[in-house]
């Protein structure tokens, strides 16, 4: 019976052993993970903020404020002569 015992509690070390491995694997493959997307948002940005895209994306930036602006003065240019009308 004893001999039992023992092979239970060797069992259960082994399975300890076995969890930690386990759990190291999957925090290593987690570290690689987090740091691959930092690298990646890394270069993300770097992209958008170099000299050609950054200038891009400011002038798209304008020409979509202006667009808006001019709806909006037709918007109310619209109803401004439907209520004077009134």
């Amino acid at each position: 019976m004893q001999s039992a015992r023992t092979t239970r509690g060797q069992e259960t070390a082994a399975e300890i052993q076995s969890n930690q491995i386990q759990s190291s694997q999957i925090q290593s493959n987690l570290e690689r993970s987090v740091a691959a997307a930092l690298r990646t948002i890394a270069a993300v940005q770097a992209e958008r903020s170099a000299a050609p895209v950054r200038s891009a994306r400011l002038r798209l930036a304008t020409i979509y404020g202006v667009t808006r602006l001019q709806r909006r003065r037709e918007r109310e240019g619209t109803a401004g002569t439907s209520n004077a009308g009134m």
